[in-house]
């Protein structure tokens, strides 16, 4: 073998070791970024390319109305149509409830929700449960919240509800267990809203009730003690019964003078005297009937009329008692809410998550912001240090 070929082989041997030695050299130069920002998004695209399992979408929207008269412009006052308008109190309190524990609990009684999200198809890390979590309420809590996402437009009143689930169906399924259960919800706040308005109301018109048959009650036996219906009316035929005894005895009277001036000795001087004698006793025992003693009839008329204004104020105050709750009752009705649906949920024939090439790129750009902020971070340290 010649010099040159000899030459010439340790050329050829050498070439790939210059080259590997630049590609580990590269790579020690660049351990950081490859470990922090390569290796995570590397680890990222061979999960959401390779492993990730798909999560299909169901979607529906409400919408939360309570009648009201106020009239308003634009999209909302579309929306609101015969006299309806949103009652956006409400809609939190629906928004707080399909995201709540209760939620869970009413859907567990409808449907296995554990093992929705624990199908065959499901990837390690999108099924309950998962790494770190545990099979355990708390747990599952955070990941349901993880799955159903609901949004509020406060232009349009419209309330948005996402469900995200393994199966096409199963999305679907969930989702309209909760526009149900929102719908129960909505209901018991009815309910509860009518009887607050409507129980202070009643507990005053049951105690006016009490007091106006009281107070008829004690007419009643005034009545039966007394044996009189209405002392009024009994008094005015005694004054008229004495005011017609006045008249004849002021007759009797005349009478008797005209006979003492033409004939005193006449023998009827002696009856007419006698007639007013008794017209005169009898005036006198009619206005004795009136006045002057306790069983006359005025204090029976004071005791009457008394127990007469009783009832007949606990009578009108029991009307206007009624009144005010049938007023609170249609009230309690005209602020009643409901809930009706814009578009019911569907049931998705394409997955829509997990977004795998968005996904990558966030977890890419994550890791890239991060890791560029710890070396200007370390950077600033170091020449803090030799300063």
């Amino acid at each position: 073998m010649t010099s040159l070929d000899v030459s010439t082989n340790s050329s050829t041997s050498l070439a790939p070791r210059s080259t590997q030695s630049r590609l580990f050299a590269w790579l020690w130069r660049h351990r950081g970024s490859l470990f922090f920002v390569g290796l995570p998004t590397l680890l990222a695209a061979i999960y959401y390319l390779l492993i990730a399992a798909d999560l299909y979408a169901s979607e529906a929207r409400i919408i939360v109305r309570s009648p009201s008269h106020l009239q308003v412009s634009g999209l909302a006052g579309l929306l609101q149509g015969s006299g309806l308008s949103r009652a956006s109190d409400d809609v939190y309190a629906v928004h707080d409830f399909i995201l709540s524990r209760d939620a869970i609990d009413a859907l567990q009684k409808k449907i296995d929700l554990r093992a929705i999200y624990n199908r065959p198809e499901a990837d390690f890390l999108a099924r309950f449960p998962r790494l770190p979590h545990q099979d355990t309420t708390e747990d599952f809590y955070r990941y349901y919240q993880s799955r159903v996402d609901i949004s509020f437009d406060t232009t349009s009143g419209i309330c948005s509800v996402t469900v995200k689930a393994f199966r096409p169906e199963d999305a679907k399924a969930v989702a309209d267990a909760l526009l149900d259960e929102a719908e129960a919800l909505v209901n018991r706040l009815n309910q509860r809203a009518t009887t607050n308005a409507v129980h202070d109301v009643q507990v005053e018109v049951d105690d006016l009730e009490r007091r106006a048959a009281e107070a008829q009650q004690d007419l009643l036996a005034y009545r039966n003690r007394e044996t009189l219906l209405d002392p009024g009316k009994t008094s005015g035929a005694i004054f008229e019964t004495q005011s017609k005894l006045r008249g004849e005895l002021a007759t009797a009277r005349t009478r008797l003078a005209e006979l003492e001036s033409s004939a005193p000795s006449s023998p009827q001087r002696a009856d007419l005297a006698g007639q007013i004698a008794a017209l005169e006793q009898q005036v006198g025992s009619q206005g004795s009937r009136l006045a002057g003693s306790d069983s006359s009839m005025a204090p029976k008329i004071r005791e009457y009329e008394m127990l007469t204004l009783r009832q007949e104020f606990a009578s009108k105050e029991l009307t206007s008692a009624l009144g005010a709750l049938e007023s609170a009752r249609a009230e309690a009705r005209r602020q009643q809410i409901y809930i009706e649906p814009v578009v019911s949920a569907n049931l998705p024939d394409k997955a829509l998550y997990p977004k795998r090439l968005t996904s990558i790129l966030i977890i890419f750009v994550s890791c890239f912001l991060i890791y560029s902020i710890a070396l200007l971070l370390l950077a600033g340290v170091n020449e803090h240090a030799q300063a």
